[in-house]
């Protein structure tokens, strides 16, 4: 180092020296400043907050009391359907809930717990009473609207009480913000005042002593950050740093020998990023197809077992096998071979979405990674089924090569994973052992390494096929289980489908019933039940003891849906003479509440007619007071779930005595299904359940023995 810059570095020193003493001084101080600033701020904030509150709670009941005062005298006036109170019924406690949660939030604040907790106690209980009056008056406004102004006005005395706390509350609030934001102003104003003082008076001092130097070197150093920046990220091969190559031709001094280090750091960098590159491809892609080879699916293989088992969702590893390629390639050769895997490798590409990975594992075997949404484990399986068929379609064609057509197919391997027990050789294993088994079915075929999975998609495609062709086959049957009244006497029946399968036996409707629904079969089965059920109806119209039996029949949501089923059921009733006043439809709650508008219409439209309707499974789902009343039914079956346990469940007791008391209420006839003891009948009649169903009284029958057992009543 020459002797001026040496002299210059130790004058320059001392002032540098100043200036680091005067900075951390003053930061110090401002630090200071802000930390007290902050607690102010954070207190005054909490204050504003709680005043905010305390205005928006006495806004928001304002208006929630107005709402109700004028949807009260709506009722009585009869300006609202039944169906518009529900709505605004359900938007008063939404805002009710939204109120009382404001409430707690407000009696949970500092300052009011500062100014009077007495007050904020007063609030909470009064609010409390008002709420509960509200809904209860809102509730029966619909039913009963004497009864809900007769609420209301116990509403308005807890209304009144509360306001008196929100003034006095309002009151003390206000107060004592003021008086803290006051004080916190004073001390701020004298700390800043000698806070900045002290600071300014260093730090003029010190910059005015490095300000010419500093502005000298700062564009030098900008620059060197800014190229040691874009060094430090850098991942490609062309970069450019046009101002260190300006520095390195204007500086002679340190600033150029630091440009030419950096330039030199630049290329031998590019050069290293260079040779990684290819060293990547030659490690993790096959030179041949440009796809990546069986290093690369190793690891990604890896990872993607621990993503699946940190979202508990699946992957598929198809393993591909052209079928006869090594013939091809020994009387073409390899270069017509090498020609045929790169147009197979192409044409897989496209089945494919982004995120699924393709690689050549061997010879003429392919690996794909899938990643399957799904989460149950048959949904997976059968996805990955699907892209392993589309790609073995896909494969299947002929190819020209050199002149020359070539035919060929693929055999595919599935193994399913969803976490991390197995390792990517397992995994492979796995896969190239499912692929044998498919080449061993006789190619062509997509084969699972679990052959649970691969025996119930095998068992489910057998079930679809066999069941479309049951009606034709006339192996469908309706059994019967009668239904009972009080006396033990019989009222009618409800048929319930089976399938009596040649080789299986009786197929439990839980197996069948689902898989109907989704193939869309259940539209043609129910078709068939109706029939069944009304020429049954027309044989009981010519038997004494039979004609005034009702036949309750299930129909399924997807069936009820479609616009025909109106003029269907009146096609039946009318070919098969059978009476409408015997036929009631039973309809799942998820029938009528898609649409409800529509399902009104149907079911009035047969109800004209003489049908009957009942609501199956009722508890189970929304059965709402509301929609209850709106809707043309004539009974509403009790689920056997809370019939099951109603001498031992307090629970389903209150249950079932709500859903009989809604039921006479709106005279609406109410049965019980799943009756199996004495015990449980006797409760249901002492609540008022004069109907009953379930094995205590009869199982379910074929017809002949249903019979049988009405002839010994």
């Amino acid at each position: 180092m020459r002797a001026g810059k040496t002299v210059l570095l130790m004058f320059l020193l001392p002032a540098v020296l100043m200036l680091v003493l005067s900075l951390l001084i003053g930061l110090f101080s401002l630090n200071s400043l802000k930390s007290q600033y902050i607690e102010s701020s954070d207190v005054q904030a909490d204050d504003l907050q709680t005043l905010h509150k305390e205005s928006t709670f006495k806004r928001d009941i304002s208006e929630l009391h107005s709402r109700v005062v004028a949807v009260l005298d709506g009722a009585r006036k009869h300006q609202f359907t039944d169906i518009q109170l529900y709505r605004e019924h359900s938007q008063v406690v939404n805002d009710l809930a939204a109120i009382e949660l404001l409430v707690k939030s407000l009696a949970e604040s500092n300052l009011l717990r500062e100014v009077n907790h007495n007050s904020v106690q007063g609030l909470q209980q009064s609010f409390s009473a008002y709420r509960s009056l509200v809904i209860m008056a809102t509730e029966i406004a619909a039913i009963d609207p004497d009864t809900a102004d007769s609420f209301f006005l116990q509403a308005q005395a807890s209304f009144n009480e509360f306001s008196v706390f929100t003034g006095r509350i309002s009151m003390l609030l206000t107060d004592r913000t003021m008086l803290r934001e006051h004080q916190a102003r004073i001390r701020h104003e004298r700390a800043f005042l000698q806070i900045f003082i002290f600071s300014l008076a260093g730090a003029v001092v010190v910059l005015l002593m490095v300000f010419v130097i500093a502005f000298r070197i700062s564009g030098h150093v900008r620059d060197i950050a800014d190229a040691l920046s874009k060094l430090s990220y850098n991942t490609q091969t062309e970069l450019r740093l046009p101002a260190i190559e300006h520095l390195k031709n204007s500086s002679r001094g340190e600033f150029g020998r630091i440009a030419r280090v950096l330039l030199g750091f630049r290329d031998d960098m590019v050069r290293r990023i260079q040779a990684e590159q290819e060293n990547h491809r030659l490690i993790f892609y096959d030179a041949l197809t440009g796809l990546p080879n069986r290093r690369l699916l190793q690891e990604q293989l890896q990872y993607s077992a621990g993503a699946s088992s940190r979202v508990s969702n699946y992957h598929a590893l198809l393993w591909l096998d052209i079928d006869r390629f090594k013939t091809i390639n020994d009387i073409r050769g390899h270069q017509a071979g090498d020609q045929l895997l790169v147009m197979i490798a192409g044409s897989m590409r496209l089945l494919l979405k982004e995120g699924d990975l393709l690689a050549r594992v061997g010879g003429d075997e392919f690996a794909i990674l899938l990643e399957l949404p799904q989460r149950l484990k048959s949904e997976a399986a059968m996805e990955a089924e699907r892209v392993a068929l589309d790609i073995c379609a896909s494969v299947a064609k002929t190819y020209e090569v050199e002149g020359h057509s070539h035919y060929l197919t693929a055999s595919i391997g599935i193994v399913l994973f969803s976490d991390k027990t197995l390792s990517s050789d397992d995994l492979l294993n796995q896969a190239e052992v499912a692929k044998y088994q498919a080449k061993d079915a006789g190619r062509n075929t997509v084969c699972f390494y679990d052959p649970n999975i691969q025996a119930e998609i095998n068992r489910r495609a057998e079930l679809e096929g066999e069941l479309r062709t049951a009606i034709e086959h006339q192996e469908l049957r309706l059994f019967y289980q009668l239904q009972y009244d009080q006396e033990a006497r019989p009222v009618g029946a409800e048929a319930l489908l089976r399938w009596q399968h040649p080789q299986r036996g009786l197929v439990s409707p839980a197996d069948f019933i689902p898989l109907a629904e989704e193939t869309g079969l259940i539209i043609t089965m129910g078709e068939w039940v109706l029939v069944t059920a009304c020429e049954l109806l027309a044989q009981w119209q010519e038997d004494e003891q039979t004609r005034d039996l009702q036949l309750a029949v299930n129909v399924s949501a997807k069936q009820f849906r479609q616009p025909k089923f109106v003029e269907m059921v009146l096609q039946i009733l009318q070919q098969t003479g059978a009476r409408a006043d015997q036929l009631k439809l039973e309809l799942t709650e998820s029938a009528v509440l898609e649409d409800i508008e529509q399902a009104i219409q149907k079911m009035q439209q047969l109800r004209g007619q003489g049908v009957t309707f009942a609501m199956d499974d009722f508890g189970t789902g929304y059965s709402s007071l509301q929609y209850l009343k709106r809707l043309p039914l004539d009974q509403i079956k009790i689920d056997q779930s809370f019939v099951r346990d109603i001498v031992a469940d307090p629970d389903d007791a209150v249950i079932i005595r709500t859903i009989i008391a809604m039921g006479q209420a709106l005279s609406i006839e109410v049965i019980a299904e799943g009756v199996e003891t004495a015990e449980q009948r006797d409760l249901l009649l002492s609540y008022g359940c004069l109907r009953y169903q379930g094995y205590l009284f009869a199982r379910p029958r074929p017809i002949s023995e249903c019979m049988m057992l009405l002839k010994t009543e």
